[in-house]
């Protein structure tokens, strides 16, 4: 029996050779790199999640935005009519003068404004269309005639949003409903009711037939959508470019405190426990302070190191 125990320690010995001989610098950098894929994998899908979200949260804040915008323009358009019916439009008559003055009318004097608006920020437009308007002027393009015949279809209807694609981008309006009132008719019901003035100035073939409470066109304010759209595309960009910084910052300083809180210990302990197992002599032990994990495992190393030691010198003097 005696003699069997040197060989029992040389095949421990040999095996350990052949087992524990590894690279610890390889082991540790590939306990880094899984490091870093799980917890990139893990930001990069939770960063496309939130990039999605925030994009939609961004385009929806533009879209109120410009909505906004619209009925600003609008209520402006409604102010200048109102303003030019209670003020402008009984002047003519107060003066004694019988001429048609087209810009005592509301919807000429709204239209006449915006549309200098218009020469200065050509995609903003405050339109006043009926389907058979007196001025031609007033008369709808193919959109906005849909937008009407819409009103027509559906007489509760008070508002309408809408969106089209222009050569320019994307524009939204924002459209109300123009119903002839009782007043309206007095120039709109027949010519021979008309103003004579204002039969000279436009003709009989337009702007007749109107009845009462029709919807015979809409009040269409048109605001772009593209600048809004690409601001909200940018500060998605912006987001996705700071959480990104943020991230890279966060993970040097986690790979930093990764490699000497855990790598480096492990790595050590990896070193001495291969010495041993070779049969090193004078290896020193691993002395971790501290009551973390790393410290427990490097007390729980030390007395497995000094029984497997212990034992062995028990069974050399066997």
């Amino acid at each position: 029996m005696g003699r069997r125990w040197p060989r029992i320690r040389t095949r421990f010995l040999w095996s350990g050779i052949g087992r524990h001989d590894v690279d610890h610098k390889e082991v540790a950098m590939r306990l880094i790199v899984k490091f870093n894929l799980v917890i990139t994998l893990a930001f990069v899908a939770g960063l496309i999640v939130s990039a999605l979200l925030m994009r939609e949260r961004f385009v929806a804040n533009a879209r109120t935005e410009v909505l906004a915008n619209a009925r600003i323009m609008m209520q402006s358009s409604d102010s200048i009519m109102r303003y030019t019916k209670q003020e402008v439009t009984p002047l003519p008559q107060a003066l004694g003068h019988d001429k048609f003055v087209r810009a005592a009318v509301p919807f000429f004097a709204a239209g006449s404004i915006f549309e200098d608006l218009r020469r200065h920020y050509p995609d903003y437009s405050v339109r006043n269309v009926a389907l058979n308007p007196t001025n031609l002027r007033d008369r709808p393009t193919e959109s906005e005639a849909d937008i009407v015949n819409g009103f027509r279809s559906f007489p509760d209807r008070t508002e309408m949003v809408t969106e089209r694609q222009t050569p320019n981008g994307p524009i939204m309006s924002l459209s109300r409903p123009l119903v002839a009132a009782p007043e309206c008719l007095v120039c709109h019901s027949t010519p021979a009711n008309a103003p004579s003035a204002m039969i000279d100035t436009y003709g009989s073939a337009n702007g007749f037939g109107w009845q009462p409470n029709e919807t015979v066109g809409a009040q269409i304010v048109s605001v772009p959508l593209s600048l809004p759209l690409a601001r909200a595309e940018e500060a998605v960009v912006h987001l996705l470019l700071t959480c990104g910084s943020v991230f890279l910052v966060v993970l040097a300083v986690l790979n930093l405190f990764l490699y000497y809180l855990v790598v480096k210990p492990i790595r050590d302990m990896a070193k001495i426990a291969n010495d041993v197992s070779l049969g090193k002599p004078d290896t020193p032990e691993y002395e971790r302070q501290g009551s973390d994990e790393i410290a427990t495992l490097s007390l729980s190393f030390n007395r497995m190191r000094r029984s497997l030691e212990g034992a062995l010198r028990l069974i050399e003097g066997t």
